[in-house]
This record gives structure tokens, sequence and C-alpha cells, in this order.
């Protein structure tokens, strides 16, 4: 009798062992998406489906571009258990705080920063575009097409690191203009939260004071909307170079009409897939392949990747490059113009 009550007792317990191996631990991912412009929706979207597609249980949370709720949203985020916590921040300063808190509650846990590096914090990896040259990309093409005269340049929001390395970017291209006396900067501003009606708001009190410009080096399409509104108010918007980034619908649009010069086409979708498999990886604890540099974040030197993917658009390509590559619809550039 006790025999057989012990080999009951061995195989349940068998059973069980061989249950809790079989039974494999559930990759969580959480996303936290500060910035809300029409870019990165697509962003969010490519990665979500292809985190779905690797097996993991994908948890988003967008913050609208309000770095309180964002804080507040990855408190809630850390609460489910994540593996891996993708963070595209509102503030690159502020957010640094959250993160070492959250590493502070939650050792294990790691920490991706897309495409806006999070400062002075304990952060695992970058995944970015190179956004110096993003810069150069910019203003290479507006100095290519008028190499004298009055620049404006007008960045991207302070609290965002990539405006920095934008600006860097654009002035390896125009300080020797600018050296030689080429080329003038009238007006240099960056941007608070690179919104459009605050682009706005620099350009038109610029252009009410009867000065001249002929070139304003916009950091993305939204501030490049903003500009371009001012531009049309007086009547400009076809005379002043006015560059862009992000390939929006309606900067393709303003560059069909004649309304905006450029802007820079990144291929979001390298961007969101390496994202999504670096996530993988770290979730499961196996090793990132090798392929990377490293960026100083003010605490830590970052495994960064620095994507190169990435192409000036302008009125003469839109069909072969946006258009073609299915990032947008024609309709949405040229309407039901044939």
């Amino acid at each position: 009798m006790k025999t057989t009550l012990r080999k009951i007792i061995i195989f349940s317990m068998s059973v069980m062992l061989l249950a809790g191996c079989s039974q494999k631990k559930d990759v969580v991912i959480g996303i936290s998406l500060g910035p809300n412009q029409e870019r990165w929706q697509k962003d969010l979207d490519l990665m979500t489906e292809r985190l779905d597609y690797a097996g993991a249980k994908v948890l988003v949370k967008e913050a609208q571009n309000d770095e309180t709720v964002q804080a507040e949203q990855i408190e809630d985020l850390l609460k489910s258990n994540i593996d891996v916590l993708i963070i595209a921040p509102v503030n690159s300063e502020t957010c640094g705080v959250i993160v070492n808190e959250a590493k502070q509650q939650y050792p294990d846990l790691k920490v991706i920063a897309y495409d806006r590096i999070i400062k002075n914090c304990d952060l695992d990896f970058y995944v970015s575009f190179d956004n110096i040259k993003v810069g150069e990309l910019q203003a290479d093409y507006l100095t290519r097409i008028k190499p004298t005269g009055k620049y404006a340049i007008l960045g991207g929001s302070p609290n965002d690191n990539n405006s920095q390395l934008l600006k860097l970017g654009q002035m390896n291209i125009l300080q020797p203009l600018i050296t030689k006396g080429d080329i003038t900067v009238v007006l240099d501003k960056f941007v608070a939260d690179w919104n459009a009606d605050n682009a706005y708001e620099i350009i038109n009190n610029y252009l009410n004071q009867g000065k001249e410009l002929n070139a304003i080096v916009a950091s993305s399409d939204e501030i490049a909307n903003g500009a371009s509104r001012a531009l049309e108010e007086h009547n400009l918007c076809k005379t002043v170079l006015l560059s862009g980034q992000d390939a929006q619908a309606d900067a393709c649009k303003r560059i069909a009409e004649g309304k905006q010069t450029m802007t820079v086409y990144k291929y979001i979708e390298s961007l969101a897939n390496s994202t999504a498999n670096i996530a993988m990886l770290m979730a499961k604890d196996e090793p990132v392949p090798n392929s990377y540099v490293t960026m100083n974040n003010g605490a830590t030197m970052v495994p960064a990747l620095l994507l190169p993917s990435m192409i000036q658009v302008h009125k003469g390509n839109i069909r072969m490059t946006v258009i073609a590559d299915g990032y947008l619809d024609r309709k949405e550039v040229f309407g039901d113009e044939e």
C-alpha cells in the first residue's frame, strides 16, 4: 500500500514538474509613446505588428505629448509585469528620473529609448536614425538651391536631444557658408513641443517686421507646417525655401504644390522592426548582435543602433519614394489629380 502511494506521489510530482517546464512564460512588452504627431502612429502600428508576430503580449500607452501623463502611464505599465519597456519620451531629461525609479523598483526591467534618447539614467538600449545626418540632408538640399542669402533655423523642442543633433548636422553644412559670408542666419530658434503654431508665431513675428528671408531650415514637417502658414500669409510660400522631416502627408502635399521645398523620408519600418527585434532578444535574455555604437546619455555609455536609412524627398521624386514604397497613398499627396 505504501509502495503504491509512493508511486502515485512520485508520478503526481513528475506531472507537475513537466507541466511547469512546458509552460513558457509569455513575453510582455510595454510601449510608452510620448509624442503625438502624424508620423508616430505609423511607428506604433509597425512596432506592435512586429511584436505581435513574434508572439509577445504588447501593452500600449499614448501620452499625447504630456510628460505628466507619460509618467503616470509608465507607472501603470510597470504594474503589468512587463519584461521590456520601450519609451519614446516627451521630455528626455525628466523621463530619465522616471527610468531610474523604475529600475530601482524592478531591477530586471530592460528599457529601450525609441528614436529619442533618455538622459541621465540606466538605459539599456537606444534605437534611432542618424539625426546629425538628417540635419545635414536638410541644409544640404536648401544650400544647393540657394547657396547665398538670409536663412532662418527652426529647431525642434529644447527638451528633445534630437533637436541638438539635428542642429549639429545643419550647422555642419551651413557654417562654412556663414564663415564665407554667403549665408546670414537672421533667425535661430528652437520650437517648443515641435508645435506648428509655435513655429507659425516665430516666422510671422519676424516677417511682420518687414525683414527679408530666403530660406527656412525647419527641423520637422510639423514645424514646416506652421512656417508655411506664415509664409503664405505674407505671399512668400513659393519663394522662400523650406525644409522638413518625416514625410508627413501634409508636407508631401505642400511639396507637390510648391509650398515646401523638401522633407527627409526615413524608413520607419526599419526603425520599428529593429526595436521590436531587440526588445524580444532582451526579454528572453538573449544577446543583441554587436552591430551598434554607443551614445553617452549623461550617466552611461548606452548601446545604440543608428539607422542610415533616409532620403531627401522633393517634388521630382515623390512618386518614386514615399508613394512607390506605399508609405503614402497617391491621393494623399496629389488628390484626384491624375
